[in-house]
């Protein structure tokens, strides 16, 4: 059978692809999942009334790239609580409130003398030593040590479950290098994007798929109809002549095929030189739990979550008030917290029993909320591969990627572990591939 467009991969850049594929006027396209169900690893899990979000369960909508094909999936899309804005660290032993105005400079996560150092950063003139920058290196050369140290620390623990000190500036956070380059200060680089921004425009804010990340999914699947295929396992890809062959349990003939796969496993279907370069993408494992309860012991402060400061001494790297900014993942009356553990610093974690895991993130639960909770409901998601790690070097591996992909035409990576982990991104990434493809017809 022939086809003009396979994409391999039913997670959300698989579904982002094929929709803005569709979308571009390439309809002979269609999706190989090995699940059954459509959305990786956006995949609500569901019992006793809960939902927790082993993945990404937060979009910051409107947004340019994610939200017409939201608009397209037809999905169910609501405003989480209005407090999502309210962040928070752990840190020096108390948990201490970051409000998402001016006022955060005045937070009590740092002594005096790093914040006036903080806010020197536009007088600051120094250069990087070189153009790939460890994320904590870029920070502290920015902000100082203190401060510039507990950003990255709490960013690189948000964002990938990582290490400031080995991801890259530039591939993990291009934000802040581009700021700098830009106005030769990140707080000046910020100002002015600020005043550029057009007058009445929409601020993003913080969204949830109602029905959980599933749901989304499984929107997205119903809209691509009978292009989504699931429970289809691919055995190889390879190129044949002017067509790739897609091996399976039927052979697909393709003129374009899309590996919406993380790095790994796309090497393993492809073999030859790339194969190699996949393979050497970095992640790190991961552990996430949700704990629930009823509300009267197990209350949560309001907001969004609280990532823990590098003197934390927590296994958690962070936790999510999931229903106190999207009540519906618990019942009525009830509280449901979403933690996040093991990661760059700790990857051991992934391997520990379950009894291990509880008793450590129940410690470190009742530390950050500063009380003993009650938690009669627990679920333990691991991540053994996990999350992207976007090291010094990535930028360089990526570039290896493209001269190796130049000799095997109309062969189309995407997903996390390229250009950007968030789904945003995702769908940024997703629109690029079906403009090359399209454009190429």
């Amino acid at each position: 059978m022939s086809v003009r467009v396979v994409v391999i991969g039913g997670g959300l850049s698989g579904l982002f692809a094929a929709s803005e594929l569709v979308a571009a006027g390439v309809d002979d396209v269609v999706v190989l999942e090995q699940s059954h169900s459509p959305g990786g690893v956006a995949r609500t899990v569901k019992r006793d009334g809960y939902s927790l979000e082993p993945g990404a369960g937060t979009l910051m909508l409107p947004h340019p790239s994610l939200s017409p094909v939201l608009e397209r999936f037809g999905a169910a899309i609501a405003p989480a609580d209005p407090s999502a804005e309210l962040r928070y660290v752990y840190t020096r032993g108390r948990l201490v409130a970051i409000p998402p105005t001016p006022a955060a400079l005045f937070a009590p996560v740092a002594p005096f003398s790093a914040k006036i150092r903080a806010a020197a950063e536009p007088f600051i003139k120094t250069k990087a030593e070189t153009q790939d920058e460890s994320f904590a290196a870029f920070m502290q050369r920015r902000f100082g040590r203190r401060m510039g140290g507990l950003i990255s620390h709490v960013a690189a623990s948000g964002v990938y479950a990582g290490d400031a000190a080995r991801l890259s500036a530039r591939a993990a956070f291009p934000t802040f290098p581009l700021l700098e380059d830009d106005a030769g200060s990140v707080i000046r680089g910020g100002i002015r994007r600020l005043k550029s921004r057009p007058k009445g425009s929409v601020r993003a804010g913080g969204h949830y798929a109602v029905g959980g990340m599933s749901a989304l999914a499984d929107a997205a699947a119903a809209h691509l109809g009978g292009r989504f295929r699931g429970g289809v396992t691919v055995a190889a890809v390879r190129r044949d002549g002017s067509q790739w062959l897609v091996d399976g349990e039927e052979r697909l003939a393709a003129d374009h095929v899309v590996l919406a796969l993380r790095p790994q496993l796309a090497a393993r279907l492809l073999g030859g030189d790339i194969a190699g370069l996949l393979a050497q993408s970095v992640t790190s494992p991961a552990v996430v739990v949700g704990m629930g309860g009823p509300s009267a012991g197990f209350e949560l402060p309001p907001g969004f979550g609280a990532l823990m400061g590098p003197d934390a001494g927590t296994t958690a790297l962070g936790i999510l008030f999931e229903s106190s900014h999207v009540p519906e993942r618990a019942p009525n009356g009830h509280s449901l917290a979403k933690i996040i553990a093991g990661g760059a610093r700790r990857p051991d974690v992934v391997d520990w029993d379950d009894a291990t895991i509880l008793s450590e993130i129940e410690r470190d639960l009742a530390r950050v909320l500063g009380r003993e909770v009650d938690v009669p409901f627990a679920e333990i998601v691991r991540h053994p591969v996990g999350v992207p790690q976007y090291e010094v070097g990535h930028l360089r591996w990526l570039d290896e990627l493209d001269r190796c992909l130049a000799t095997l035409p109309n062969l189309h990576l995407t997903g996390w572990g390229y250009r950007g982990v968030g789904v945003a991104r995702l769908a940024g990434d997703a629109m690029q591939v079906a403009a090359r493809i399209a454009g190429g017809r």
